[in-house]
């Protein structure tokens, strides 16, 4: 049974409240389930299942008066370990395979994304035998390749021992891509900015780099770098510069937060995802380990990025809002925290519904990757309609957390996605939802009903989905 539930609210104290409403209409889903279980479960008779047994990718349709007939493109990872065929698909709706794009590269987990022109953008693992970079979502090569899985541009780390890509990355309108990056430092080293760790430790700070890909040449300039590393407020070592309390400055980072994070000795902020607002010239970015979201101002040079100054904003690279969990910053309690593990913070696009408000997963789940369900919990997908100012910053009110409005709220008691995931606005107003584990994707509607199931045979980090003009390039 589907759980919807829309919610108004700028009060994060109102979470707890919302949460007994949910509890509540829980129980009411489950009453019922026998009556409802017609219209949602695969074994629905009046359900349509696409019947090419040879598709990689099972179709279930439930409603189709309310199904988006797009093209899905399912890029599978072998970052669970589960020695999966290393390939994208692109899907009509029926499931019928349009393309596959084959790569010899190991997946990484991370997404692929299609270009309007037919052209796809990957990352991946090259020569995975000396590749050092750890099960954390790591990669060391992005490509662009044709239709036909031509490489047209390569671009390798520029330095293979201490800068790796991992998780996410966006293409922007200008042709340029932004991408998650780790850069390994060492105990020295962290230790000067104020990071608490033990000598043999490693740090894996998140950056962002924004690469300039010449297709015609296959060169890549690097034109714009940020930095967690820049932007820390710490309350440990008086000697270091960003000493400070932590509560007064939520436009930083707190490098000790959660204190005991370290696993392997490896210290991480674990940035998941990464997107783009082009009107607001904005990066959204999703901290899995803070359990939080941070946007920050794109419009600054490098070293206006390095500072707290410059850029359309006038504080650099500062956070200029974040949201999901106020103790990260000294303003909120556990109670106080909204998501958990979450991934995929990303901008609803211009012309469709809820254009300019945020979609966020909240996995929901507690350790993460491996864990065991835990009975109660469910994943969930939040739109925040975000307080954003004229001039691009954000309302906030000094000494107490970060607000936003949750205009839409899903979750369904049959749905508990426990490592990665993704949530994406279709044109007709439904929402499309991956669950990376169980190999599933979601189309719901506005009510909350599953509008249809996509059910692959090897995981995909987060599926996406386009309409028929966007692809007609390859299905032409």
């Amino acid at each position: 049974m589907i759980t919807a539930v829309t919610v108004a609210t700028g009060q994060l104290g109102q979470l707890v409240v919302k949460q007994l409403k949910i509890s509540f209409i829980r129980l009411l889903s489950l009453l019922c389930v026998l009556y409802f279980n017609l219209m949602i479960f695969p074994n629905d008779l009046s359900a349509q299942t696409n019947t090419a047994k040879s598709s990689p990718i099972q179709v279930t349709v439930y409603n189709p008066d309310d199904l988006y007939k797009g093209y899905l493109l399912w890029h599978q990872s072998d970052e669970l370990q589960e020695d999966v065929e290393n390939i994208s698909l692109l899907t009509d709706e029926n499931g019928n395979v349009i393309n596959t794009w084959k790569t010899n590269l190991t997946s990484g987990g991370a997404p692929a994304y299609l270009l309007e022109n037919g052209l796809l953008i990957r990352t991946g693992i090259l020569n995975p035998e000396t590749f050092s970079g750890g099960s954390i979502a790591s990669t060391n090569t992005i490509q662009i390749v044709d239709t036909e899985g031509n490489v047209v541009w390569q671009y390798n780390s520029p330095d293979p021992e201490k800068i790796f890509f991992h998780h996410d990355f966006e293409p922007m309108p200008n042709g340029n891509i932004l991408i998650s990056i780790y850069h390994v430092l060492y105990a020295s080293e962290a230790k000067n900015l104020g990071w608490k760790m033990g000598e043999n430790d490693r740090l894996w700070v998140d950056e962002i780099y924004e690469i300039k890909p010449d297709l015609s040449n296959g060169t890549t300039e690097i034109v714009w770098k940020w930095s967690i590393a820049d932007h820390l407020i710490q309350d440990k070592n008086p000697d270091i510069a960003n000493y400070g309390i932590i509560s007064e400055h939520p436009e930083r980072i707190d490098p000790n937060f959660p204190k005991s994070y370290a696993p392997k000795g490896e210290m991480r902020q674990h940035v998941n995802s990464i997107d783009y607002n082009a009107e607001l010239d904005q990066i959204v970015l999703s901290s899995l380990i803070y359990n939080e979201i941070w946007i920050i101002d794109h419009s600054t040079t490098t070293s206006e990025a390095a500072s707290s100054k410059g850029g359309s904003s006038g504080k650099g690279g500062d956070l200029l809002f974040r949201y999901g969990n106020p103790a990260a910053y000294g303003l909120g309690k556990p109670q106080d925290q909204i998501f958990s593990k979450q991934h995929d913070a990303n901008w609803i696009e211009p012309g469709l519904p809820g254009e300019g408000n945020l979609i966020v997963h909240n996995n929901n789940t507690l350790f993460g990757r491996g864990q065991t369900i835990v009975e109660g919990r469910t994943s969930q997908i939040y739109e925040l309609k975000l307080p954003v100012k004229p001039d691009g910053t954000y309302k906030h009110t000094a000494g107490k957390a970060f607000e936003a409005e949750i205009v839409w709220f899903w979750e369904n008691p049959e749905y508990y996605a426990t490592f990665q995931g993704g949530a994406r606005r279709l044109p007709n107003g439904n929402t499309l939802i991956t669950d990376t584990v169980d190999r599933l994707v979601l189309q719901v509607n506005t009510k909350g009903e599953i509008v249809a199931e996509y059910k692959g045979s090897a995981p995909v980090y987060k599926a996406f989905m386009y309409s028929p003009d966007y692809v007609k390039n390859i299905t032409n």
